[in-house]
């Protein structure tokens, strides 16, 4: 239902967390004659009506401070204030999928995507930390990517004017500390945030994005808060193995549990993340696929995956094989596995294989469409047929702009999509 919000329209929802709630909104005296569309945040209500308290008043002013912040990586504050009682910051509305969404849909990202969204997201901290500005919720969620590529650091400054001065009510819901806890550094738990706290929350998501999911993950918030100040981080290399031995000194470094003992500021670990960054001019080297790929992956297909399982392992033991053909026999190789039931096992080879791909192979080669296709199949497989016709929708378009109509994979994604729909 649309409402207004003195001179904006919520016309629908975006998102809602513990802090509030997002909407996309028209603005109607906004971006000249024709108004604009933007963002608008409205923060968890308090009792007590419009008028405001001390923090409420705060509030109002690290908002402004953040509204002050000027970088590519930042969403512009257009507006903040206080109608009938809510508190709002209005944004600039940026289009794109939030990190978590990407994991969730596409899988790991590539060691080399991984580093370029730490390298961005950490130039965007160190303009913020030269400000006097601390992000405290640094997550996946508030990481939006692009349509074009670029990071968005979504959130400055809200857990910063929620955050109390001694003696003061916390305006987040049930007195919890500003922040979420799986990326929470240890000193930000009892209440010490620096800017290294940041860069602890970076070195969380730095860990998702390359395995899947963040160093502490389960348990209550209390196991969670011991985790982090005191269980050694799980070792990287055994849930991603091939990482860098510098990446994953990066990681660990971002993760010491003293603030000191992290990098000396987001500075030095955008120089450090950019190491593994991608060259944007380095072409694709097209090769010539090795020639039993073909006749094993026909083996597959014929309904004797058994037999190509053992093919695909005999090949991937030759020592000299090129990097795209031992991403293409590590796939059908999972789809072997996929074809004799172990449905789960072959997802999760896939969509590691499928990070590679994007990052030898560039994400608009067929050989990257096919992977996905055949990741879309296997969740529909399992009966995740949200997961798998989000995939599908991207994927329709991809193939439509990138595969020639006379392709037989031309239009194989929007079939499966109709199918998943008709069966729904």
């Amino acid at each position: 239902m649309r409402r207004s919000l003195g001179r904006y329209e919520l016309t629908r929802e975006l998102g809602r967390g513990g802090m509030g709630v997002v909407w996309a909104a028209y603005d109607r005296e906004g971006g000249g004659e024709h108004g604009r569309e933007v963002a608008v945040k409205l923060l968890a209500p308090r009792a007590g009506g419009a008028e405001f308290t001390s923090l409420e008043r705060r509030f109002l002013r690290e908002a402004s401070l953040t509204s002050r912040l000027r970088h590519p990586g930042i969403p512009a504050v257009h507006d903040h204030g206080s109608h009938e009682g809510e508190l709002y910051l209005v944004m600039d509305l940026v289009p794109g999928r939030a990190l978590d969404a990407v994991l969730k849909s596409d899988g790991l990202l590539s060691v080399e995507h991984a580093a370029d969204v730490t390298r961005r997201t950490a130039e965007v901290l160190a303009h913020a930390h030269a400000q006097n500005v601390v992000h405290r919720d640094l997550k996946p969620s508030n990481l939006m990517l692009t349509p074009d590529g670029e990071i968005k650091v979504l959130d400055f400054g809200v857990a910063a004017a929620l955050e109390p001065h001694p003696g003061e009510t916390r305006f987040t819901a049930a007195n919890a500390t500003p922040g979420t806890v799986v990326y929470m550094a240890p000193e930000q738990a009892v209440g010490e945030t620096v800017p290294a706290s940041d860069l602890y929350s970076l070195g969380c998501v730095l860990y998702e994005l390359l395995t899947g999911a963040p160093p502490f993950a389960t348990g209550s918030h209390f196991m969670l808060y011991h985790q982090h100040a005191h269980d050694p981080v799980p070792p990287l290399g055994e849930r991603r193995p091939g990482v860098p031995a510098g990446l994953r000194e990066l990681v660990e470094a971002l993760l010491e549990k003293k603030p000191e003992s992290r990098p000396a500021s987001a500075t030095e670990v955008a120089a450090r993340a950019a190491a593994w960054a991608p060259d944007p001019v380095r072409p694709p080297t097209p090769t010539i696929p090795h020639p039993r790929l073909a006749e094993i992956d026909g083996l597959r297909r014929s309904g004797q995956p058994a037999r190509a399982l053992r093919e695909y392992g005999d090949l991937l033991a030759v020592t000299d094989l090129e990097r795209a053909d031992v991403l293409a026999a590590r796939a059908g190789h999972a789809l072997c596995v996929g074809g004799l039931g172990r449905t789960r096992e072959a997802l999760d080879e896939l969509k590691s294989v499928l990070a590679e791909q994007r990052s030898l192979l560039g994400a608009d080669d067929p050989g990257v469409l096919d992977t996905r296709y055949e990741i879309a199949v296997l969740l529909a497989r399992t009966g995740e047929r949200h997961a798998a016709g989000e995939l599908l929708k991207r994927l329709a378009d991809d193939e439509d702009r990138i595969l020639p109509a006379p392709d037989p994979r031309h239009g194989r994604a929007r079939t499966l999509l109709d199918r998943l729909r008709r069966i729904a």
